[in-house]
């Protein structure tokens, strides 16, 4: 695996319940860059920390999941989780 991929687990797995609800409610909505696409909503709900660890990065490829995923942790006001897998090389 790579080290973003595992930063991400890491970061889902430190998520509540009610917390990756939410990361996968706002993961369906977040403005992406051309050329890509939100996962539909549907995908995400049955989702755990490591299929949507999985889902993201076969949508959006490491670097890019890595990215999008700090972005929605940090709209959820969980600056330190993001910054954790911001820091990742």
């Amino acid at each position: 695996m790579g080290k973003k991929r595992d930063a991400i687990l890491e970061a889902l797995e430190n998520l509540t319940t009610d917390e990756l609800k939410k990361f996968k409610l706002k993961m369906g909505v977040v403005p992406l860059r051309q050329g890509f696409r939100n996962i539909p909503r549907g995908a995400l709900g049955p989702l755990d920390a490591v299929d949507l660890t999985d889902k993201l990065v076969s949508f959006y490829r490491e670097d890019y999941a890595a990215e999008l995923a700090a972005a929605v942790l940090i709209d959820m006001g969980m600056q330190e989780e993001a910054a954790r897998l911001q820091g990742v090389a």
